[in-house]
């Protein structure tokens, strides 16, 4: 029986795709600075989530988890320097902080059923 798929794995792969997408457009000397670590971190995130969801060990979940809400904050303070740097607008600052501030609730919810011992 296959594993049920993650509402959440669902948005950081739109959160990837997006990504790409921005990262594939920053100027040609800071692509490799900031493009390379924004792509990590959001294909980071991903993986992060498809390990939370295949184990069943609690506490490796709890730690994919938290590791992943780190993962998240890297990516939208690494965001907020792209635009702070113009490199995209305001309108795509607030798109993406709001995909990453929805992930980071989810995770933190899926976090305190993992602890609450209920997943």
């Amino acid at each position: 029986m296959p594993l049920s798929r993650p509402p959440l794995l669902t948005l950081l792969q739109e959160i990837l795709g997006w990504t790409l997408d921005r990262t594939a457009d920053l100027p040609k000397c800071h692509r490799f600075t900031f493009g390379q670590r924004l792509d990590g971190l959001a294909l980071d995130a991903l993986l992060l989530v498809q390990r939370a969801a295949v184990t069943g060990d609690r506490g490796q979940k709890a730690k994919h988890l938290g590791e992943l809400s780190v993962v998240l904050e890297q990516l939208n303070l690494l965001w907020e320097l792209v635009h702070h740097r113009r490199w995209i607008s305001q309108q795509q600052l607030v798109f993406v902080a709001g995909k990453l501030s929805e992930a980071g609730r989810m995770t933190g919810g899926w976090l305190k059923q993992t602890k609450a011992g209920s997943a």
